[in-house]
């Protein structure tokens, strides 16, 4: 949702720095000379020169290939912005000291870290496993068949990729070993033994926070909901037509297939102040068995009969004990740690690692899913260990100068993400008064997308053109099964015989959420273009196939939702995002704009256009 109300107000800008560095902004003016032939900017302090252009470049283009000689003015005066930027956040660092904050500190030291393991990884692949020329052969010639006519020489370097990922493992495992038989390590592993809850402090906890697990009235009910959104102005109508059906002696099941966009539950267990107020009055009144009038509860309306009403009380202590149990785990084992926390859980060459450091990268990393208890601990302190002892033999040999430029730049990173912090972030305030006005002004733009709840049959593409054909004509045949003459075969069975999503298939091909836009950026990625597809399909028909991903479907739209107005309440989070991000960009241009006249920088664009101009003609081929 809230990357959906922000692509409704996106705004383009354009940083402060660009405007200053755009060659339309000295196009009339009567530029200085530079101080040299090479000085592209100066500054209060320094200057940046073609040299400190191309060392640039050169980290950041070298796995693309590029030179700078072929880059544009424009794309050459974003990167003196880059190294002037640098500049002025390195003149802000050396009066706010960032190095005296531990965080800065361990934020560093892990970027050295990983720069270094990084390394080590890159030299498994290309120095350290050796694959000879002969195991090379020897695969292609076992293997002709996937590679489908392509020469040894074409699949060469595919073929080694294959052997050194089988060799990795192995080879990491045994480098490791060695490592830790010449190292001198000791482990106090008996500290991660946290001592379990008792008995008793299970229930004396159950008993000190029983109205936690209160539970209130919950109506037991078999129920149709015709939501107004979906019917229309007939809603009230198709329910009381619903209701007639039942008091005749049809089944809530049987009723709910008359109307394809109703919504049916049957022995729902709905507990009272779940759902608005008008359906507990209607519903709780009832006695057993009883079947209520049509009623109108929120934007829907309903036809229920009451099965049960399960009185108010607390959930037993048998039932809430693994509840309890991992409440009161977490509170111990953060006790357990602070309590023993100067304590040395493991040594490596006479380094100490103590418990406290050990707790606060489990924390920070949040690894509490991938090691639980103290088993799980052991292998996490085991994985340290061999992570320090990688770091250790590798830092000499590897943080050496073709890695410095690397740390430097994610070093600068770190610093403008602190900078931008204490002088922007922690500065921005949005108002109440500014949501509601927004909210105002852009009402009608602040609606929920609609959403479609589907029934589909997937078929995979495969890995061939022979697969995908068959794929196709087996797509055509499903669709023509749905779709063909009256009676046209049911869309469950079609699944069950035809789609390849053994889950859905087994459930007539019904997905069970709701496929629309999402908040979620990473959901949004992967489900937008499934959602561009059916969103043009009328509900209640089959759809024609398409191809998605490797596969093909064929999908069937069973309901839809109307776009919804969202209510201040509900906006509100997205405008405050959104007003805070607009005052983000408004205050890091002040900043930058301020930075920039503080530092009296000047730009000799005539030295670019002069360099691009040699590399242009230097590199033109000569004449035969």
């Amino acid at each position: 949702m809230s990357q959906y109300v922000a692509s409704i107000f996106a705004i383009t800008t354009i940083p402060a720095a660009l405007v200053f560095f755009s060659s339309d902004y000295f196009a009339d003016m009567a530029l200085p000379s530079p101080p040299a032939p090479n000085v592209v900017a100066t500054f209060e302090g320094g200057q940046i020169t073609l040299e400190d252009i191309e060392a640039h470049l050169k980290m950041l283009l070298s796995p693309t290939g590029s030179s700078p000689g072929s880059m544009s003015q424009e794309m050459l005066l974003e990167t003196v912005e880059d190294l002037v930027s640098d500049q002025l956040i390195l003149r802000w660092a050396a009066n706010r000291k960032p190095e005296a904050d531990e965080s800065f500190q361990h934020a560093i030291k892990h970027i050295n870290e990983n720069l270094n393991l990084e390394s080590f990884a890159d030299q498994l692949h290309t120095e350290r496993i050796s694959i000879s020329e002969s195991s090379m052969r020897e695969y292609y010639d076992k293997n002709k068949a996937r590679y489908e006519g392509r020469s040894f020489t074409e699949v060469r370097d595919e073929i080694r990729r294959t052997l050194v990922a089988e060799q990795e493992p192995a080879f990491v495992e045994d480098y490791l070993e060695k490592l830790r038989t010449s190292a001198s390590i000791t482990r106090s592993f008996d500290l991660l033994d946290v001592p379990a809850p008792s008995q008793e402090e299970l229930e004396t906890y159950y008993r000190q926070n029983i109205d936690q697990f209160r539970l209130p009235r919950r109506a037991i009910v078999d129920e149709l909901e015709f939501s107004v959104s979906e019917f229309g102005p007939k809603a009230q109508q198709e329910a009381a037509s619903a209701l007639l059906g039942i008091q005749g002696g049809a089944t809530f099941q049987a009723t709910s297939e008359r109307f394809p966009k109703v919504r049916f539950s049957s022995r729902a267990e709905v507990p009272e102040g779940s759902k608005s107020p008008d359906w507990d009055r209607n519903v709780f009144a009832l006695v057993t068995g009883e079947l209520a009038s049509v009623f109108q509860a929120g934007g829907s309306y309903y036809v229920v009969r009451l099965q049960e009403v399960m009185p108010a009380g607390a959930k037993s202590f048998a039932e809430v004990s693994p509840t309890i149990m991992t409440a009161l785990s977490a509170q111990k084992e953060q006790r357990w740690f602070a309590d023993n926390g100067e304590k040395t859980l493991f040594t490596i060459k006479g380094q100490r690692y103590s418990l406290r450091d050990f707790y606060k990268e489990y924390e920070e990393a949040s690894l509490r899913d991938q090691f639980e208890g103290a088993e799980g601990l052991k292998r996490l302190a085991n994985a340290l260990i061999d992570r320090m002892l990688l770091v250790s033999d590798t830092y000499d040999r590897l943080l050496d100068v073709e890695n410095k430029p690397l740390a430097d730049e994610t070093r600068l990173r770190l610093l403008r993400q602190m900078m931008e912090q204490e002088e922007v972030d922690d500065r921005i305030e949005v108002s109440d008064e500014q949501v509601q006005a927004f909210y105002s002004d852009n009402r009608d733009r602040l609606v929920s997308p609609p959403k479609s709840r589907i029934r589909y049959v997937r078929i995979g593409l495969g890995s061939s053109e022979a697969d995908a054909n068959r794929a196709r004509e087996r797509a055509e045949e499903a669709y023509r099964k749905l779709t063909g003459a009256v009676p046209a075969s049911d869309f469950a069975s079609v699944a069950q015989e035809y789609s390849e999503d053994v889950e859905t298939a087994s459930k007539g091909g019904e997905f069970p959420d709701w496929i629309g836009e999402s908040g979620e950026p990473l959901s949004e990625l992967m489900s937008h273009p499934f959602h561009e597809a059916i969103q043009g399909m009328e509900p209640g028909k089959v759809g024609k196939p398409f191809e998605l991903g490797g596969s093909i479907y064929i999908v069937e739209v069973t309901e839809r939702t109307s776009p919804q107005q969202l209510a201040l309440d509900e906006a509100k989070p997205f405008i405050e995002e959104y007003l805070t991000n607009q005052q983000h960009r408004s205050m890091a241009e002040e900043l930058q704009r301020r930075q920039l006249e503080e530092a009296k920088v000047q730009l000799y664009p005539q030295v670019l256009e002069e360099y691009l101009t040699r590399t242009a003609s230097r590199d033109q081929p000569t004449s035969p």
